[in-house]
């Protein structure tokens, strides 16, 4: 039994799965298992894993037909051994330091995850260190309630919430048992949204290693997906629909303006898409007009209110999306 593992999904990154190991196995924590997980990867990697363990016994590797993310993370977290568990991405690096430091705090407070900062890797080199909007430090369930659940699942300027990503958090893997806490293999992106909104709703207690880029997130071509992509709308509605069913009606907050406010993202998010897609301009429309005119759009504006601290070129935005008027929408 390992103290950490680290799960690794695998798919399509034979470029850069090197580099990632390599910074696993430089980790200056040895308690530790690699779980490398195969989803069906269709270029060199399934051999690459192969080579891998035989290269160090604290490598296990896990070979499966492509299901995606949630699917490959969870056929990690099935085998994992750790007390404590933690995600890479394949594509990415980490400080030799990382679960070294993240493992110390979790340990002394006794906390259910642990979360540090990332440097953002820009396509040119370029490093640029991203903080969360929140303050250093030890979180209990009262400031939990205080200071995450207001933005917990989106903020209130149409961003994400603090908790969004799992790959600079280490959990306990206890903690992940106790609630069930998997990841939603029905939305295929996106996916780290239901996950940590459902860890951030249930955690008693977290701390946050400020100013610590620990987890290296590289902007590799082809990794970064701006354009618009078939289906988006309905996996972002049935994601919606899914933290709706949880979220609604929590007697500790309320949490109905950020579900509402999650659905509006998304459908800024599709049709900013939509405006430079490669689409016939007839087709484009079309595809509009449907989220325009979407049942679950307008469930989201019923009832909604702009928030002050909007600035006026966002309140005019979500004004045309509200009132349908995508020849406007298109030429902004």
């Amino acid at each position: 039994m390992a103290l950490v593992s680290i799960v690794v999904p695998i798919y399509k990154v034979e470029k850069y799965l090197s580099r990632c190991v390599r910074s696993l196995l430089n980790q200056t924590l040895k308690d530790i298992e690699i779980i490398l997980v195969d989803d069906g990867s269709p270029d060199k990697c399934p051999e690459m894993c192969e080579d891998y363990l035989k290269v160090d016994k604290r490598i296990k590797v896990v070979h499966k037909e492509n299901g995606g993310l949630s699917s490959a993370r969870n056929a990690g977290i099935n085998v994992a051994t750790g007390k404590y568990i933690g995600f890479v991405d394949s594509d990415d690096s980490i400080l030799p330091t990382m679960y070294e430091e993240l493992y110390n705090v979790i340990n002394k407070y006794n906390c259910d995850f642990a979360m540090s900062d990332y440097e953002r890797i820009m396509r040119d080199g370029r490093e640029n260190l991203k903080s969360l909007n929140i303050a250093k430090g030890y979180y209990d369930k009262n400031r939990i309630i205080k200071e995450i659940y207001p933005e917990l699942i989106m903020g209130r300027n149409l961003d994400y919430g603090p908790l969004l990503s799992v790959w600079h958090c280490l959990y306990n893997s206890n903690f992940l048992r106790q609630y069930n806490l998997r990841f939603d293999e029905e939305v295929k992106w996106s996916e780290d949204n239901i996950f940590s909104a459902f860890v951030g709703y249930y955690a008693n207690s977290f701390y946050y290693l400020k100013g610590r880029g620990l987890y290296k997130y590289y902007e590799n071509a082809g990794t970064i997906t701006t354009s618009y992509r078939e289906g988006a709308w309905n996996v972002y509605c049935t994601m919606n629909d899914h933290l709706r069913m949880f979220f609604d009606n929590k007697k500790e907050y309320n949490f109905s303006q950020q579900l509402n406010l999650h659905q509006i993202y998304y459908a800024c998010n599709c049709l900013g898409q939509l405006k430079h897609a490669d689409l016939d301009k007839e087709v484009r429309n079309r595809k509009a007009q449907e989220i325009l005119k979407s049942e679950k759009l307008a469930e989201a504006f019923y009832k909604f209110d702009y928030p002050k601290e909007w600035s006026w070129k966002l309140k005019v935005q979500i004004w045309l999306i509200r009132h349908k008027m995508w020849n406007v929408l298109k030429k902004i």
